[in-house]
């Protein structure tokens, strides 16, 4: 068990601030979430309405397994989410018509597709690997960002299937206001305020980002569609899906949103969960070289590959106690259809219900030492004895993340390919702030040491050059 005070970033607010909401909004989150099973609030505002905080897994399970076509998305964040996250996408369909696009989409990421992509994986790893190897030994880098380049390379690559002239630079600058307005659109929300047209800090950027990303991500599907030629990438596999029961495919405006939405849960939760996972083993050099060794015994003198990607287990350990810490969501939120109760508890149909996975991956009940850094928690036996709900980073029940598989085997990959060429360490003086928006981000950088090991590891392709 490894314990660091940047473990625990903040102190929770006995009493909640309208100022938190748009800079660390996890602030709010009362103390008692972090030992009780549920509370309610009154909304900070008198008009709003009484909300319902969740941190018991057995109540989780009731929200979104064994009653979740009683419970649909709640209004704060879908209202607060459109804009950065388009309406036709699969994250906002309810009943039948998210039935059928989840149909349709899931083949897409079934396990032997997802291993087809790792050779991508490893190509966008080890892009990113040429550009640290320019480095002197020693220098600072700022993983966050480099993470988010190297995610993105994936999502080009092994989503898009993207052409050689794609703008990804650009894209990605386009993405970066997009997705820091959320915590403005959600303290508009909050004061019942229009989100798209309430001025607040990068209003105009975040506009003018949200149409660029939608446009390239047109353009790419017109692309695509003109080439005729089947592949294996998920574009590929979505140009072709269809609802095995109704015969229905995607029109043109619901693959843009779905790429678009997958660009985002894709792209920007897998960085920042890579960017904790080599934060945290750069504080803790016992379990970066415990999850070195690993990878060196299973790719040996060559790469990560299809075969032996499942025999990352402790990488895997490791990713799953980064994201228990610093999971990618801080929260989500269902509303019931009608009045109704969930567990003893009376919810009227005006009134959210958050799951607090922040709280929940921290809860005093269910953890122990649970502000240390221990990957040992997810070996398989303690994994076994915990509660299936008391770890939810990708969500749970029906709507979960139809891109689970994908993400976790990728974060492997780069992990492993990373770790075998560098050694990460702390800077010295560095002190840990939050800033979270759509996804769990740090405030301002979050730098790390390079150091090369001794190991050289042939890159058949330099710069970002990637395979088509």
């Amino acid at each position: 068990m490894f314990h660091d005070p940047d473990f625990t970033p903040f102190t929770p607010r006995e009493t909640p601030s309208f100022l938190a909401v748009s800079r660390n909004y996890l602030e709010n989150y009362a103390p008692e979430a972090y030992r009780t099973d549920f509370f309610s609030a009154k909304g900070l505002w008198p008009f709003f309405p009484r909300m319902h905080y969740v941190v018991s897994p057995e109540l989780i399970e009731e929200l979104l397994v064994t009653r979740a076509d009683a419970f649909r998305r709640d209004d704060i964040a879908s209202k607060a989410l459109r804009g950065p996250v388009e309406g036709e996408t699969l994250f906002f369909s309810e009943g039948a018509e998210w039935k059928w696009q989840r149909r349709a989409i899931s083949p897409a990421f079934r396990y032997e597709n997802i291993l087809a992509l790792v050779p991508f994986f490893v190509r966008c790893a080890q892009a990113q690997a040429a550009e640290w190897r320019r480095l002197d030994d020693g220098a600072t880098v700022e993983i966050t960002e480099a993470m988010s380049r190297t995610t993105f390379a994936v999502i080009e690559k092994a989503v898009f299937g993207a052409s050689e002239n794609f703008d990804g630079e650009r894209f990605i600058a386009a993405l970066r206001p997009v997705l820091g307005s959320f915590a403005w659109r959600m303290l508009a929300v909050m004061f019942r305020l229009p989100p798209d047209w309430t001025p607040y800090p990068g209003l105009l950027a975040a506009r003018a980002g949200s149409r660029f990303v939608h446009e390239a991500t047109a353009k790419l599907l017109a692309e695509r569609r003109a080439r005729k030629e089947e592949t294996r990438d998920i574009l590929g596999l979505l140009l072709s899906a269809k609802d095995p029961e109704s015969g229905r495919v995607m029109t043109d405006a619901e693959l843009v949103a779905n790429l678009h939405g997958f660009l985002l849960a894709g792209h920007e939760t897998s960085a920042v969960a890579l960017a904790w996972t080599f934060w945290l083993l750069a504080k803790d050099q016992a379990s970066q070289q415990r999850a070195r060794e690993e990878a060196e015994r299973v790719a040996g003198d060559g790469e990560v590959t299809p075969e032996t990607v499942e025999n990352l287990v402790f990488t895997r350990q490791v990713l799953q106690e980064s994201m228990r810490l610093f999971p990618p969501f801080a929260a989500l939120g269902r509303q019931p259809r009608e009045d109704t109760t969930l567990g003893p508890y009376r919810v009227a149909a005006k009134e959210p219900v958050y799951v607090l996975t922040w709280c929940l991956h921290r809860h005093e009940k269910l953890w122990d030492d649970p502000t240390g850094f221990d990957p040992d928690r997810f070996a398989p036996e303690q994994a076994k004895a915990r509660h299936r709900y008391a770890y939810l980073p990708f969500g749970a029940g029906p709507r979960i993340c139809v891109g689970m598989g994908f993400a976790l085997t990728e974060m492997a990959t780069i992990v492993a390919t990373l770790l075998r060429e560098f050694r990460f360490e702390t800077v010295p003086g560095h002190r840990l702030e939050l800033a979270p928006t759509f996804a769990m981000r740090p405030k301002g950088a979050l730098p790390l040491r390079l150091t090369r090991l001794s190991r050289e590891t042939p890159v058949t392709r330099t710069e970002r050059q990637i395979p088509a």
